[in-house]
């Protein structure tokens, strides 16, 4: 039993040391364990190691370090990733909301534009100046940032204001002289718009925007908008520029038509007025007790101030040819009253051709003004006794061809124009016209007819021409006339009236 005892006391004892033997052994592999995990994780180089543990360790290590450094290379590439996609967020942001107001924008600038072509339409189909005005007000109201507006128009001389909305209290016209406004530069109305501007009144926080209404270079007037500085942006300036050329366009046109209606009116007026110049003309004069008779008569422009008359009375035949100076309307006008006045004088005197211009300048030279006068070739021819009595006031000589001599000269009188002395006293000489005799009375516009290298007809080409033609009659003498003018001048605009009164004696036949 006792033996049995100390075995087991033994096997005890050996138990015991066996367990601690055991429980160190154990803590030792632990400690290697913990050592070799912190050696690890601190990535520490551990040389103490037993061989085959230490080569592991160390390609462990290694492994742990490469993983750790292409981890932070991540993390860092990560957070550069990040902060691209922080930017790249916030340019996003930035430019949607930049595409928004560009889109905004857009969209108001669609709508300007439709409003601008509707009211471009609207007054483009107006010709009446006011209207187009008021039209063009509205829409500047409505369409820009525009509190009072001011529009100007230049009528001739004058910048006169045609419209005004809003409260301004400036309004006057201003004139130039004609003669200036030729000359004026671009830069020159600039400068006067700049100056009207500044007499209008506005607050601090306001400006006072100009606008020229000008096509090419015609200068039609100006606009004056006044607006808030805070609201000049970029699209208001456009919609401001667009609306100026419309504005422009549509007053131009307008104006373009009251000017074509007012041609058209006063081409309409100078076709009657030429048609009744034609038809006070004498007629019925081809032939009177054996004087053959042929006239012409064409004016430069529609109507003239050359006229002939002729007149029978008591067996006296009474030729007259005149040229009043000048062209066009106002010479036309003079034409009429002188031929009236000659034509009463006439009819209800006695009075030979020299008597009639003293007459007819007495009564002209008040009334007349210094840049007109009439030159007049008055004749008369007693149809009983065959002579023939003339007084020039500064017209031209006759041209005269004598059958009996065979020659062609010119007849006249000393005598300045009507108009140009007061109680002038007319000469007047006579000779009696026999059979074959030519008397030609016309005006300058035959002898001062022009070619293209501005050469004159002449007296000369007349003479020759009624010479070489003295055998023919009164009509085709005429004709033989105007051919030869026509041969000279070819397609060179006549520049002047041409009148002629053509007498051939032929009573023998």
């Amino acid at each position: 039993m006792i033996i049995a005892f100390y075995m087991i006391i033994a096997f005890l004892i050996f138990i015991f040391f066996t367990y601690i033997y055991i429980k160190k052994l154990i803590n030792h592999y632990i400690n290697e364990e913990l050592k070799i995990v912190s050696g690890l994780n601190n990535k520490e180089r551990l040389n103490d190691l037993p061989e085959n543990i230490k080569t592991e360790y160390t390609q462990t290590l290694e492994k742990i370090i490469k993983q750790e450094n292409e981890l932070n290379n991540s993390i860092d590439e990560l957070r550069v990733y990040r902060n691209e996609l922080d930017v790249t967020y916030s340019t996003l942001v930035s430019k949607s909301s930049q595409l928004e107001y560009t889109n905004s924008l857009l969209e108001k600038r669609v709508r300007n534009l439709s409003n601008l072509n509707h009211i471009s339409r609207v007054a483009l189909s107006m010709f009446n100046i006011d209207k187009i005005v008021e039209t063009l007000a509205d829409a500047y109201f409505v369409l820009t940032a525009t509190s009072r507006i001011s529009i100007y128009l230049w009528d001739g001389e004058t910048l006169v204001n045609k419209k005004i909305k809003g409260s301004i209290d400036y309004s006057e016209s201003i004139s130039y002289p004609m003669n200036l406004l030729t000359k004026f530069t671009n830069e020159d109305f600039s400068k006067i718009y700049s100056d009207l501007s500044k007499k209008i009144t506005i607050l601090n926080d306001e400006k006072v925007i100009i606008t020229p209404l000008k096509v090419k270079e015609r200068q039609l007037g100006v606009i004056f908008l006044v607006q808030n500085k805070d609201q000049l942006l970029e699209i208001n300036n456009e919609m401001v520029s667009a609306l100026g050329i419309q504005a422009s366009i549509a007053i131009d046109n307008a104006i373009s038509y009251a000017e074509l209606l007012e041609k058209e009116r006063i081409s309409q007026e100078l076709d009657l007025a030429s048609s009744i110049q034609k038809q006070i003309l004498p007629k019925d004069f081809e032939r009177i007790k054996g004087i053959d008779i042929a006239t012409y008569f064409s004016p430069a422009k529609e109507i003239g101030g050359d006229y002939y008359d002729l007149a029978l009375k008591d067996n006296i035949l009474s030729i007259t040819i005149a040229d009043v100076s000048g062209k066009g309307v106002p010479a036309s006008f003079l034409m009429a009253l002188s031929r009236s006045m000659l034509k009463t004088i006439n009819y209800v005197s006695n009075y030979t051709p020299a008597e009639e211009l003293n007459l007819f300048n007495k009564i002209v030279y008040p009334d007349i003004t210094e840049d007109m006068f009439i030159t007049v070739m008055n004749t008369e021819l007693n149809l009983n006794s065959s002579i023939f009595t003339y007084s020039s006031a500064g017209h031209n000589p006759l041209v005269i061809y004598r059958k009996e001599s065979d020659s062609i000269e010119l007849y006249g009188t000393k005598g300045v124009a009507v108009g140009f002395i007061e109680n002038y006293s007319y000469k007047e000489n006579s000779f009696e016209l026999k059979n074959g005799d030519i008397v030609v009375f016309y005006t300058d516009g035959i002898i001062e007819c022009e070619n293209k290298k501005r050469e004159l007809f002449g007296t000369q080409r007349l003479l020759d021409v009624v010479y070489k033609n003295k055998n023919l009659s009164s009509k085709e003498i005429k004709g033989k006339i105007l051919e030869a003018i026509e041969n000279f001048r070819k397609d060179y605009e006549q520049n002047d009236d041409i009148t002629f009164v053509i007498l051939k004696s032929v009573k023998n036949r």
